[in-house]
């Protein structure tokens, strides 16, 4: 192990693998006669891939102050020509001050021309790297480059001996999505009121980059209200807006309709709740940027374990809003075609994809009318059953039902807490 313990990454929460990984490299860049004496091939380019706002670009600025060579940054803002050109001459410049280090950024947007088959093409930006690369062997050039879609890179150049290196760079868990947060927190005054839990569950899967801005939001809503601190709520507003994408509830829709919105969303929370304890993040009704008005986030433990009971439950969760409305109402929700979409794909996964009700159903290689319509009744028979049950729950569990659409109405969204709370109290009220 490397005797150096100084912390390249400090400002950077999480992704400890990752870290781990790029402290060998940076250790070889900076001690490369150590490994020479192994008669180790030093690695001459690394690619980190990722989807945009995980901190690929954070992590190579790191880099570039952990290493002991003339930076070059290289990013799209030329014309094809002028580019191809600036590319030749970076490279260039590079070998003539090596020991240096490239950065090749956002490098799949080098280039936007693809095959009639959507594959990358070899286009000249590409051409132009990929020679460029070939020629610093042994020149003690180091190329890292970020890419936000692999696909687009072609694999001549993410090849072996290229960009074979590749680092993935993923979205943060839960837990990490926590640490995060208390990071950016830290950073706008005392938090340790706030339960860091409850916003980990409504901003887990989402990139570093937009915890930030919640956070930064939150802290803008809390100083134009003159608090002294920010507060759970100030957050909760600033997800609603940044995440969900979701305005102020529409106050010209009428009783009636805003009533109908409040049972749908408890409709789903109230099974998924039942179903899978402590998994609803949060319910609005505020409209969201698709036009869809109210909504409900999920949050469901991290496990490796997808099973049929896994997806019997989504489905049947999807299928809660529907029932809900025919329950308490007595009439179709003509507002459930997203919710209709989910299930019978849920349901596909189930009958074709994994052939869970027998073979004669997969249709992936086989196209033949008999399968497509084998495939289609069994669909239609998941959701049949699955739809009784979820309307099985909403009438065992009424009472409930009523209390998250009558607190749903008076306060327009719920966290995960308030959910619970309603939950469990009625629960052992009617036990």
């Amino acid at each position: 192990m490397a005797e150096n313990n100084k912390d390249y990454f400090e400002d950077i929460v999480g992704y400890e693998d990752v870290k781990n990984e790029l402290n060998v490299i940076i250790d070889m860049l900076n001690n490369p006669e150590v490994y020479s004496k192994m008669g180790t091939k030093m690695i001459d380019c690394l690619m980190l891939v990722g989807a945009p706002g995980v901190g690929k670009t954070s992590f190579a600025k790191c880099i570039f102050k952990a290493v002991n060579r003339k930076p070059y940054v290289l990013r799209k803002k030329y014309n094809d020509v002028e580019f191809v050109n600036h590319i030749t001459d970076v490279f260039k410049q590079a070998m003539e001050n090596a020991p240096s280090i490239i950065l090749l950024d956002d490098m799949d947007k080098y280039s936007d021309k693809e095959k009639d088959n959507g594959e990358p093409l070899d286009a000249k930006e590409f051409v132009a790297v990929q020679a460029c690369i070939d020629e610093i062997y042994d020149k003690d050039v180091f190329v890292l480059s970020t890419v936000n879609e692999l696909f687009k890179i072609p694999y001549s150049l993410r090849r072996n001996g290229r960009f074979g290196n590749i680092i993935r760079l993923k979205k943060p868990c839960k837990n990490e999505t926590e640490e995060i947060v208390k990071h950016y927190l830290n950073s706008v005054g005392d938090f340790t009121h706030i339960d860091t839990e409850i916003i980990a569950k409504m901003l887990v899967g989402k990139s570093c980059a937009t915890l930030e801005s919640v956070i930064n939001n939150a802290a803008i809503k809390a100083s134009y209200n003159r608090q002294k601190r920010i507060e759970l709520e100030n957050i909760v507003d600033a997800c609603l807006d940044i995440v969900f994408e979701a305005s102020e509830i529409d106050k010209n829709l009428s009783e009636a309709t805003l009533k109908r919105i409040a049972y749908h969303e408890a409709g789903h929370a109230l099974i998924s709740e039942v179903l899978d304890p402590g998994s609803v993040a949060v319910m609005s009704m505020r409209k969201t940027c698709s036009d869809k008005l109210g909504f409900v986030r999920y949050y469901r433990a991290e496990s490796e374990e997808w099973t049929h009971e896994y997806y019997e439950n989504l489905i049947i969760t999807s299928l809660g809003g529907k029932a809900a409305i025919e329950i308490v109402f007595g009439e179709s929700d003509l507002g459930v075609n997203a919710d209709l979409h989910n299930a019978f794909e849920k349901a596909k996964r189930l009958v074709d994809n994994y052939a869970v009700f027998g073979f004669d159903c997969w249709i992936e290689d086989n196209n033949a009318a008999y399968v497509e319509q084998n495939r289609n009744r069994a669909m239609s028979m998941v959701l049949d059953r699955d739809y009784l049950e979820a309307k099985r729950i909403i009438a065992r569990n009424r009472c409930i039902l009523d209390e998250l659409a009558n607190r749903l109405l008076e306060k327009t969204t719920l966290i995960c807490t308030e959910i619970s709370e309603v939950c469990s109290s009625l629960k052992k009220t009617s036990a």
